[in-house]
C-alpha cells in the first residue's frame, strides 16, 4: 500500500513524521465500516461517507454544518442551523459509532476514520503510525469519561514525594486505559497543596469524576485511602488498600495499577460527559 508522508504529533507532543493512509485504503475502509459498523443506520453512513469523500476531494474547508445540512437534510426549504440541529445531532452520534467500533470489533483495523470534536472534517490514520493519537480518539469518540485525580496527600511528612508519584502513575496509567480520559498533569498538579472544593477541580478539569485519596506508612506497610467522588462531593466509591514494597517506584506502579483495576465501571460509564459537537 502506498502511503503517503503527513506531519503529526507524537505521544509526548513533539512533532514526528508519520504515513497517512492513500485514498485507495480509505475508500476500503469506508467500505468495511459500511458492512461491519453501519449495516443498520444507512443514514448515518450517508453523512461518514459524505464528508469523507469531500475531504478526499480536497474539499475539507466547505465541511461547515450549513453545507452538509443542505446536503443531507435539506428539503423544500434550505437547512438553517439556527432552527435545525440535525447536523450537530448526528455528528455526534456518529463519533460515538465509530469510537465504539475501532475500541470493538475494529481494534485491529489498519486504518482509522474519525471525525474529531469541534468540526466535521474526517481524520485519517494508520494504526501502527499513531497508537496514541488512536486511543484518544477512540476514547473520546465512545464518550469515555473524564477523570480528574488529585494530588494524593501524604499523612505523614517524610510520604509527601511518594505519594506525588502515586498520583503521576495513576494518571500515566489512566491515559493509557481504553475506558478513561485523564485530565493533564499540568491541571492537577496546580491543586498540590492548596485550598479548593471538589466543583472547582472538576470545573478545571471538565470533568464529573474526581479521585482522591491519603497516603500513610506503618513501618514496611503504605495504605492508600481512595475515593470517587462526584464535582458537588458525593461519594460514588471509596476502597482501602495496603501494599508492601521496598521499592518506591515498583509500589507506586501497583498502586495506580490496583486502583484503576478497582474503579466500578458502571459507575464511570453513568457519569461520563456527554459528546459535544
Amino acid at each position: 500500500m502506498r502511503l503517503v508522508e503527513v506531519a503529526a504529533p507524537g505521544c509526548d507532543g513533539a512533532a514526528e513524521k508519520v504515513y497517512g493512509p492513500t485514498p485507495e485504503a480509505v475508500r476500503a475502509q469506508l467500505e468495511r465500516l459500511r458492512v461491519a459498523a453501519f449495516g443498520s443506520s444507512e443514514k448515518l453512513f450517508s453523512f461518514l461517507r459524505f464528508v469523507v469523500e469531500e475531504a478526499l476531494a480536497g474539499r475539507a474547508a466547505t465541511l461547515k454544518e450549513i453545507v452538509i445540512g443542505s446536503e443531507l437534510y435539506g428539503g423544500v426549504v434550505d437547512y438553517d442551523p439556527r432552527i435545525d440541529s440535525a447536523v450537530r445531532v448526528e455528528a455526534r452520534r456518529l463519533r460515538r459509532k465509530l469510537g465504539a467500533y475501532y475500541i470493538g470489533p475494529g481494534r485491529d483495523d489498519a486504518v482509522i476514520v474519525s471525525i474529531p470534536t469541534g468540526g466535521y472534517v474526517p481524520s485519517f490514520h494508520l494504526r501502527q503510525d499513531v497508537p496514541c493519537a488512536v486511543a484518544a480518539v477512540a476514547r473520546v469518540e465512545a464518550g469515555a469519561p473524564m477523570l480528574a485525580v488529585l494530588p494524593f496527600t501524604a499523612l505523614c511528612i517524610h510520604e509527601k514525594a511518594f505519594a506525588a508519584g502515586v498520583t503521576d502513575e495513576i494518571i500515566h496509567a489512566a491515559e493509557r486505559a481504553t475506558y478513561l480520559r485523564a485530565a493533564p498533569r499540568a491541571i492537577m498538579f496546580q491543586f498540590r497543596e492548596s485550598r479548593y472544593s471538589l466543583h472547582e477541580v472538576a470545573a478545571h478539569a471538565g470533568s464529573d469524576l474526581v479521585l482522591h485519596g491519603t497516603i500513610r506508612r506503618a513501618q514496611e506497610v503504605r495504605r492508600v485511602c481512595v475515593e470517587l467522588s462526584s464535582r458537588w462531593g458525593q461519594i460514588l466509591w471509596s476502597d482501602r488498600i495496603d501494599f508492601v514494597g521496598e521499592e518506591d517506584l515498583e509500589v507506586q506502579e501497583r498502586m495506580a495499577e490496583v486502583i484503576l483495576e478497582r474503579l466500578p465501571r458502571d459507575t464511570l460509564r453513568e457519569r461520563g460527559l456527554p459528546d459535544i459537537a
